[in-house]
C-alpha cells in the first residue's frame, strides 16, 4: 500500500501512525492530506499526547511532504493527538482533499 493510501486510512480512523522522516524514527498523528507548491503533503501532529489533564504533548505539528516518508506503519493501540494546529501551520496545507472529522 502506498504512503498516501495509508495515510488516508490512518485519517479516516484515526490512527497514530510510526514513520522515518529525515532519517529519524517519529510516531504521530496524521489530521490531513492535500498540496503545497503542487506536491502531496500531510498535516500531522508529530510526537506523544499522554491525553492526561496535568501531562502536556510532547510533540509539534508539521506540514511533510509524503515523499520524504518511509517505513510508514499503522499503530492503533496508540492515543491519537487531538488537537488542532494553530493556524500558520495549517496554512501551509493548500488544496486539501482529506481532513479527520
Amino acid at each position: 500500500m502506498s504512503v498516501e493510501n495509508m495515510l488516508r486510512d490512518a485519517i479516516s480512523k484515526k490512527t497514530v501512525v510510526g514513520f522515518t522522516f529525515d532519517a529519524k524514527n517519529y510516531i504521530g498523528s496524521p489530521h490531513a492530506l492535500g498540496e503545497r507548491d503542487g506536491k502531496p503533503q500531510v498535516l500531522i501532529y508529530r510526537g506523544e499526547d499522554a491525553h492526561e489533564k496535568r501531562v502536556p504533548p510532547m510533540g509539534e505539528w508539521s506540514v511533510l511532504p509524503l515523499d520524504t516518508i518511509t517505513d510508514l506503519k499503522l499503530l492503533p493501540g496508540e492515543a491519537f493527538h487531538v488537537g488542532h494546529p494553530d493556524a500558520k501551520v495549517e496554512k501551509e496545507l493548500h488544496k486539501v482533499t482529506l481532513r479527520v472529522a
